[in-house]
């Protein structure tokens, strides 16, 4: 029931904040709009028409009147001279027409009608200047004072269009600014009360989430203590407190596989008690139990590397990983197991060579192949220990071959 009401509570919570996603995003789209209708007006109505103006000022100054004088200097002739006029009204025709195309306000108009005419009364004198030309007129008929004159008038002309132009692009910009003001004052107001209202609902959903989580977590440690129990007790040996067989089938074949792919060498060790029988026929079982423990004690604690392991195989038999050692001192390894368990000084009747517990030891190390099997190390190292019980025990047998 309680986590009916918290799944409820949780559906409320995130329909409040998609409703209020949606609202802030249609306000938000709508603002976009807005600032992107300005920015195309302050851009198509004021700085395209600023840019069109003043190539027409410059179209009458550097290609009209230049050509005029340059044909007065005899630089062009009177076919070049009417080619350029031609040229030249055409592109202030294609210009003027362009910026007449924007869009532009009732204001605009009669700064517009008389520039218009302007430009008219300039076309119809270039005109008159280009039939002159193509007549073979005299250049000197041409008046340099009247030609001065009237581009100082168009000049002054489009200028004034350009101030009108620029105070309108100021004022559309100061629009602009306004209207982006204000779309983030409304943002961050609708956030605000969004967050605020989120924040308020949200704040007891997570207390109560809060007190779940840590009776959760409380469990969960609990569990998780459970398990590494059930997971030391699955891969130790119960007696010695060393890893068991089932850990050292997984390790064996991990660290052969392993071996085998990065061409270094692997070490397996066969240990057995020396005479374990008669010990515990002697001395008991629950002696014997001790005399395991101390030999397993005495494997782990030799064993100082990561990559090395002791394991119980059953009874009295113990199996050593070394990884990543090199033959000669894998066997100086195997001795040192041997001679540690000979310092215990453990009495052992039974043992007639020394009278102390001793172990055999019968290993291999070998650089393994994909195509090995693993098996065969096992057999060897076997076949080694065996070996080293025939020469009377207390000794190590070390091979590098299977």
């Amino acid at each position: 029931m309680e986590s009916l009401k918290l799944k409820r509570k949780l559906l409320y919570l995130l329909i409040s904040v998609a409703i209020g996603l949606l609202v802030v995003g249609f306000v938000g789209y709508f603002n976009l709009q807005t600032m992107k209708k300005n920015v195309d007006t302050f851009y198509f109505g004021s700085l395209i028409p600023l840019t069109e103006l003043t190539s027409i000022n410059t179209a009458y100054h550097h290609e009209l009147e230049s050509s005029i004088y340059r044909w007065r200097e005899k630089v062009l002739s009177d076919e070049e001279l009417a080619r350029d006029l031609t040229l030249g009204l055409e592109n202030i025709d294609q210009m003027w027409a362009s910026y007449l195309s924007h869009h532009k306000s009732p204001e605009e108009i009669p700064y517009i009608s008389y520039t218009d005419g302007q430009i008219d009364i300039m076309k119809r004198y270039f005109e008159e200047i280009r039939s002159l030309a193509t007549a073979h007129t005299q250049a000197s008929a041409v008046s340099l004072i009247t030609l001065s004159d009237n581009i100082t008038t168009i000049h002054n002309t489009i200028s004034q269009l350009i101030s009108y132009e620029i105070a309108v692009a100021k004022y559309e910009h100061s629009i602009t600014l306004a209207h982006h003001q204000n779309s983030l004052m409304q943002l961050a107001m609708m956030l605000s009360v969004i967050l605020l209202c989120v924040m308020a609902f949200a704040w007891r959903i997570f207390m109560k989430i809060e007190q779940q989580q840590q009776q959760l977590l409380n469990s969960s440690q609990a569990l998780k203590h459970l398990n590494i129990k059930l997971e030391q007790a699955s891969y130790t040996d119960t007696l010695t407190g060393i890893f068991n067989r089932r850990y050292f089938n997984l390790v064996y074949e991990r660290e052969f596989k392993r071996a085998a792919r990065s061409e270094k060498p692997i070490t397996f060790i066969m240990v057995d008690i020396d005479y374990f029988k008669p010990y515990n026929d002697t001395y008991g079982h629950l002696q014997g139990d001790i005399a395991l423990k101390n030999v397993a004690n005495v494997l782990r604690t030799s064993l100082l590397r990561p990559g090395d392991f002791a394991f119980r195989l059953g009874g009295e038999e113990f199996g050593i990983i070394l990884t990543d050692t090199d033959f000669e001192n894998a066997r100086q390894m195997a001795e040192r197991l041997r001679f540690n368990v000979e310092s215990l000084n453990m009495e052992h009747k039974g043992n007639k060579n020394s009278g102390i517990v001793t172990i055999s030891l019968g290993g291999i190390c070998i650089t393994p192949t994909i195509s090995m099997g693993n098996e065969a190390l096992l057999h060897t190292a076997d076949v080694n220990l065996y070996a080293a019980k025939e020469r009377g025990r207390n000794q190590v047998v070390f091979t590098t071959t299977l």
